[in-house]
C-alpha cells in the first residue's frame, strides 16, 4: 500500500493509523498483495484523523519515489510514451489496489485519463491523479500540464495545493475524476527507455495478474528433472544473447526443437512456460537489485 510507504518521510505513525483502522501491525505489509477498498477505506479515514492533513493523497504522491509501485513503476519508465505508460498502468493497476475502473480514450485534440470508483475514496483519487501528473513529468524530462483536472468530491483543501502540483485549473463535483490533456501529449516520448526490458516485464505483470485473478488452486508441479534444469540454464544464456526462441534452445542443448518439445512434455511443462518462469525470475533478480 503506497501509504505505508510514504509514511516515514511524511512522519505518519503507522502504528497509530494502524490502530485507528483496527487492524494489527504489518497488516498492510505483504508485498504484491492488492489492498481491498474496503479495507482501504478505514485505513485512509484513521490516517487523515491521524495526520490531520485533508490533503494527505496530494502529499503522498508528492513524496513516492520511483519505485515504490514496483513493477509499474518499471514498466512506466521504459515505456516509450506518455501515452504508452497510461495504457500499461491501466492493464496492470489491479496488482497495485483495488480502487476502481481506469481508462483512457481520445476525441477531438483531447485525450482523457479517467478513474470511475462510485463509492471511492478522495484521497486515492487525488493520489492518483497527482502521481500520473507528477510520474510524467519525472519520466519524460518535460513540464507536462493537463488542459483540466476534474475531481467527483468537493474541494478539500486550499486552491493553491492543487495549482502547485497540477498546474492546471481544477475542478470539483465533476461527473467523475479525470485528467484531460492535449492528445498530443499522449506521444511525449520518455527518456532512455529499455522496450526490451519492457517486454520482459510487461510479460511479468501479465503473469501476476493471471495468478491474481486464478480462483482454483493450479495443479502440483511435476518434480524437477535434471533435463528441465538444462534447459533452464539454456534458455537463461538464450536470453541474454536476446534470441530466446524455442529453435535456438534446442540449438544449444544439441536436439532438434521437435525432441525438445516433446521431452519437455513428457516432463509436465514447455518450453513457452519455462521461458516465462525464467524471464519472471530474472525481472525479479532485477527488481530486488533496483529496489
Amino acid at each position: 500500500m503506497l501509504l505505508i510507504s510514504a509514511a516515514p518521510k511524511l512522519g505518519l505513525p503507522l502504528d497509530a493509523v494502524l490502530r485507528g483502522a483496527a487492524l494489527p501491525p504489518g497488516a498492510l505489509s505483504q508485498r504484491g498483495v492488492p489492498i481491498p477498498l474496503s479495507a482501504a477505506r478505514y485505513v485512509w479515514s484513521s490516517a487523515e484523523r491521524v495526520s490531520g492533513d485533508p490533503l494527505l493523497g496530494l502529499r503522498i504522491a508528492e513524496t513516492l519515489d520511483v519505485g515504490t509501485l514496483d513493477i509499474l513503476d518499471y514498466l512506466s519508465r521504459n515505456s516509450e510514451s506518455f501515452g504508452a505508460a497510461l495504457s500499461r498502468f491501466i492493464r496492470f493497476a489491479p496488482l497495485l489496489a483495488d480502487s476502481g475502473e481506469l481508462s483512457l480514450s481520445a476525441d477531438g485534440g483531447r485525450a482523457r485519463f479517467r478513474h470511475v470508483a462510485p463509492n471511492g475514496l478522495p484521497a486515492v483519487s487525488e493520489l492518483l491523479a497527482g502521481m500520473t501528473v507528477l510520474r510524467a513529468r519525472t519520466f519524460s524530462g518535460e513540464h507536462v500540464r493537463p488542459l483540466a483536472v476534474r475531481f467527483r468530491h468537493h474541494r478539500r483543501g486550499s486552491a493553491g495545493a492543487y495549482e502547485q502540483i497540477f498546474d492546471a485549473p481544477v475542478e470539483f463535483g465533476a461527473p467523475c475524476d479525470e485528467l484531460v490533456f492535449r492528445r498530443e501529449h499522449l506521444e511525449i516520448p520518455f527518456r532512455s527507455p529499455d522496450l526490451r526490458l519492457c517486454e520482459i516485464l510487461e510479460e511479468l505483470a501479465q503473469l501476476r495478474l493471471q495468478q491474481q485473478h486464478r480462483v482454483d488452486a493450479p495443479p502440483p508441479a511435476a518434480p524437477p528433472s535434471g533435463f528441465v534444469d538444462e534447459v533452464r540454464h539454456a534458455l537463461r544464456d538464450c536470453i541474454a544473447e536476446g534470441n530466446p526462441n524455442i529453435d535456438r534452445v534446442a540449438e544449444r542443448m544439441g536436439v532438434s526443437a521437435r525432441t525438445l518439445q516433446r521431452q519437455l512434455r513428457e516432463q509436465g511443462t514447455s518450453h513457452r512456460a519455462l521461458l516465462a518462469e525464467t524471464r519472471a525470475a530474472l525481472v525479479d533478480r532485477y527488481l530486488a537489485i533496483a529496489t
